[in-house]
């Protein structure tokens, strides 16, 4: 284990507020932009946990080279494989940048709860989870930290998403609007302008859950409702998170915090474009997975939705997703399936 001994720390050192964890999976040159703007971040206090998916594009190699490159002025002080995450027993410092590298692909999830392990280790008062495919404000953290310190009922806080393309258009006010009834969801102010006024009024309506692209919480939330469930694998882990705490924490929206997306690049999730048949895959099986079980009086629902999409892609014959999709109406049933199973 390469980590920091105890006597490097003095009692002048200040044990950092926020912990951001950015998760790499075959997408080293997006996280290098990633880590850029948030080497550009307004205010200190802040620290960044690097965690690598058991990558296989050479992604560890390319990003401790660029770290340690004369074009970057940011350094990883420590690399950590994942069976020494629980005994990490030191505090990160401002603006410290730390590697961890797992074993496997767990998936989204599994991912990023080693990054928030490290950082609950750590004694970090609050966890931002960042997608490695965006771009943030500069004002990004300070708002959704400032507005969540003065709003401590807070459990999860979102931040305008916008599109990395265009970014004068909102792709979501913070997360998802979702119809357990109808079994679909939408993104909150799709679509509007981001100077549009409708967006600061949408601040208001809580989304059913934030979009893990940006996803804001203090870790008392975490001790509270525990990680992200690692069963899905990928999809649906914020919206069980949200289910697991409602009526005990607040969903929120920080307006001031804006970041910018790229929805997805490395598995081919763009709303604006044709669905990979890995994205269809875990939407469809983990839709069933989540009603079976968060919402298992309603199971009907979403296996009638699944089954839409199977009749969809065989008027159109589009046999690449009606195999997906089938497979995933079957494994979301058996409650079975995973990164094995395509």
């Amino acid at each position: 284990m390469n980590n920091h001994l105890s006597a490097e720390y003095s009692s002048a050192d200040k044990v950092v507020s926020v912990c951001i964890v950015v998760l790499n999976w075959n997408g080293w040159k997006d996280t290098i932009e990633c880590l850029q703007s948030l080497s550009e971040l307004a205010g200190e206090n802040y620290s960044v946990v690097v965690v690598d998916n058991a990558s296989t594009d050479g992604s560890r190699e390319k990003l401790l080279a660029w770290a340690s490159g004369a074009e970057s002025h940011l350094r990883f002080t420590a690399v950590v494989e994942e069976v020494d995450i629980d005994h990490w027993c030191v505090p990160l410092r401002d603006t410290e940048w730390v590697y961890v590298q797992s074993s496997v692909n767990g998936g989204f999830a599994a991912g990023n709860n080693l990054g928030i392990r490290l950082a609950m280790q750590a004694g970090c008062q609050y966890v931002w989870l960042l997608n490695n495919d965006t771009v943030v404000a500069s004002q990004a953290l300070v708002a959704l930290e400032q507005y969540v310190a003065k709003n401590p009922d807070i459990g999860m806080c979102g931040s305008i998403l916008c599109y990395y393309n265009d970014r004068a258009v909102v792709q979501a006010v913070g997360g998802v609007r979702f119809n357990y009834w109808l079994a679909r969801g939408e993104q909150l102010g799709h679509g509007l302008l981001l100077d549009d006024a409708r967006v600061r009024n949408l601040v208001q309506q809580a989304p059913t859950y934030v979009a893990g692209a940006s996803l804001f919480m203090p870790v008392g939330f975490l001790q509270d409702i525990g990680l992200m469930e690692e069963s899905y694998f990928l999809y649906f882990e914020e919206m069980d998170w949200a289910v697991r705490a409602a009526g005990k924490w607040k969903i929120a929206t920080a307006v001031d915090s804006i970041v910018y997306h790229k929805e997805g690049a490395s598995i081919g999730t763009a709303s604006r474009g044709k669905r990979s048949v890995l994205s269809q895959y875990y939407l469809n099986r983990n839709l069933i997975r989540f009603y079976a079980l968060r919402k298992r009086w309603l199971l009907p629902v979403a296996v009638i939705r699944v089954m839409r999409d199977v009749i969809k892609h065989t008027v159109y014959r589009d046999f690449k997703l009606l195999n997906a999709t089938t497979k995933a109406l079957t494994d979301g049933i058996l409650m079975r399936g995973g990164p094995k199973g395509l």
